[in-house]
């Protein structure tokens, strides 16, 4: 098994710096109570510039710096941002566990998928933090083992112990670092152990009798020395998300970040449940007020075929909020998958096929839908009639993309006979020479009659004999000629059509 782990050492920060636009963020600190004293837990960079320090009192920081915005530490709240962190990591492997202030990962099942260990941990890592958070990282053969390193690591690295140095790089690690041995921090110290491999000398009874059974427990399952069964983490049946944003932001700029986001964490839930989404919706939430009575403003995406591609789903979205007028700041975000379907494996095929071309010009009329309204896309839609003036109409192409347009006209009205790919939009008459029709040149009929009688049931019957003739220049046309028995037996010239054109 390979594990990586990726620690959040700022994670009560960021959970709050993440709802803010980039560009707004304050000067801000986390408080925790110790007794009857309230304290900075952390600082963000513009407090810290501002001279506000971690274990600083709230009464001190005040003094230097009285603009600092204070929030209390709220471990729900970090816990939420955990998961939709987690959502994310679920597009490259479905084993993820939360642990404390960070996530572990079982990747050993993804690595040929993903490139290698180096490729796999970078797109990891890329898209944990993409959900606002800094991040350390380790790689080791135990989850106990990959946390530690993890929590070893400096902010923005990662610490590699999938070798066979792994054993070697545990002992190195501080004492600190071990969960279990928080509570007696000072008394281990105090007999010279400093780190893991000074510890690992003692005696195992005698360090269960003095510091309890939990701390060798502990050093087992990280070196792998004992079994250390994890609870994967379970994804609800349905994907609904809300971010409460702590500005109103009336730009639609300064949303896509959120946006994109919150499009990552649903493609993670998809890819968990094996499946894509034919159907979403976004919903942009207003304060309320009397002047602007507007509570939100919804916009609901419909795809011509299933996706679970976060970035077709984000261009989609994208191009959809910059037609949208805002009418009033926003205030809370809401994503919702409303309709899914079960995926379909990626074409891994070395040449292009059907499908895909289908799937990529799809795309493309989705996204020119998105960007000039779906009232512009428009296609032609087969009909079951046949007369070839009523045999087809334009149809909109919102949400049946090119999945309207395979229908062929032989599947919809069986003919042996070949049918022109250009029709006209009024048949035209042609000139007469000696009795033969004349287009360019004389016309000679190479193929027919066929004879098609339709269009009683609507009161616009016809009766004609079509042929296919060819000119001189070599143009091949669908020509006819009305039917009419009387006429036929009293030998009378007929007039001639064109209808349409060969290609």
């Amino acid at each position: 098994m390979l594990w990586i782990a990726l620690h959040c050492p700022t994670l009560s920060l960021d959970w709050i710096e993440r709802r803010f636009p980039a560009v707004l963020i304050p000067a801000m600190a986390v408080t925790v109570r110790k007794g009857n004293q309230v304290y900075i837990q952390q600082a963000n960079k513009p407090a810290q510039q501002q001279g506000v320090t971690a274990h600083q009192s709230l009464a001190s920081a005040l003094s230097l710096f009285p603009d600092l915005i204070v929030v209390e530490h709220d471990p729900n709240e970090e816990m939420k941002a955990l998961q939709e962190a987690a959502y994310a990591a679920l597009r490259f492997t479905p084993n993820v566990v939360m642990q404390g202030s960070g996530l572990i990962a079982e990747v050993s099942a993804s690595l040929k998928l993903f490139g290698g260990l180096k490729k796999l941990c970078q797109l990891l890592n890329r898209a944990v933090a993409a959900q606002g958070l800094q991040l350390c990282a380790g790689v080791a053969p135990t989850a106990g083992g990959a946390w530690l390193l993890a929590r070893s690591a400096s902010p923005q690295t990662a610490i590699n112990g999938a070798g066979a140095k792994f054993r070697s790089m545990l002992d190195s690690l501080p004492v600190s670092l071990l969960e279990s041995a928080q509570p007696h921090l000072e008394v281990i110290h105090g007999i010279g152990c400093k780190t893991l491999a000074e510890l690992q000398q003692l005696p195992r009874s005698g360090i269960a009798r003095r510091f309890g059974p939990d701390l060798p427990a502990e050093l087992d399952r990280a070196y792998g020395d004992s079994p250390d069964p994890q609870k994967w983490l379970e994804v609800p049946e349905y994907f609904q998300q809300k971010m409460r944003l702590m500005a109103q932001v009336e730009s639609v700029e300064l949303l896509l970040v959120p946006v994109q986001r919150m499009i990552e964490q649903m493609c993670g839930w998809l890819s968990a449940r094996h499946a894509a989404v034919s159907a979403f919706s976004f919903v942009l939430h207003h304060e309320y007020s009397l002047r602007q009575p507007h509570k939100s403003t919804p916009i609901n995406i419909r795809l011509s075929e299933q996706s679970s591609d976060s970035r077709h789903l984000i261009i989609l979205l994208r191009e959809r909020m910059e037609r949208t007028k805002i009418p009033a700041p926003v205030c809370e975000l809401e994503l919702a998958a409303d309709q899914i379907t079960a995926g379909a494996n990626a074409n891994l095929e070395l040449f292009p096929t059907v499908q895909s071309e289908s799937t990529s010009l799809n795309r493309f009329i989705e996204k020119l839908s998105s960007r000039l309204g779906p009232q512009a896309i428009t296609g032609l839609k087969i009909v079951s009639d046949h007369r070839p003036e009523c045999s087809q109409r334009f149809e909109l192409l919102e949400t049946s993309g090119m999945n309207g347009l395979r229908e062929t006209y032989r599947e919809i009205i069986p003919t042996e006979w070949p049918r022109p790919a250009w029709l006209m939009e009024t048949p035209l008459e042609l000139k007469l020479q000696r009795r033969q029709p004349v287009y360019g040149s004389s016309l000679k009929l190479i193929e027919g009659p066929e004879r098609i009688e339709a269009g009683w049931w609507d009161d616009a019957l016809i009766a004609r004999d079509y042929f296919i003739a060819e000119n001189e220049l070599g143009q091949l046309l669908w020509i006819y000629r009305e039917h009419d028995p009387a006429e036929d037996k009293k030998g009378e010239a007929d007039s001639w059509y064109l209808q349409g054109l060969f290609g």
